[in-house]
């Protein structure tokens, strides 16, 4: 038997950040930016895969917007193409390890 979860129970869920993204990278990061981040985040909860073309669709912003925003979050490290998109030491734990 295989369970699914409605997409109904994904409205309804809740997402958590850590703190560390409000006190040290809010401020910097553009609104664009930041519902790229937003976006990817309640996404990875579920396991989906995350295509450049569906987030600038779903995000209404342009192709160019999403791959800048992508590139900023990957030079401060808040992801890694071969980790898990949102888990690094400098959003986890400051720089504490």
């Amino acid at each position: 038997m295989k369970l699914e979860q409605n997409d109904l129970s994904m409205m309804f869920s809740s997402t958590e950040i850590s703190d560390v993204f409000f006190t040290e990278y809010l401020s910097q990061a553009s609104g664009d930016a930041v519902k790229v981040y937003l976006y990817i985040l309640f996404l990875s909860k579920y396991g989906k895969d995350v295509k450049v073309n569906d987030l600038s669709k779903k995000l209404s912003l342009p192709l160019k917007t999403i791959q800048d925003s992508l590139k900023y979050w990957e030079d401060l490290r808040g992801f890694d193409e071969k980790d898990d998109w949102f888990y690094c030491e400098s959003f986890a734990g400051s720089g504490t390890s």
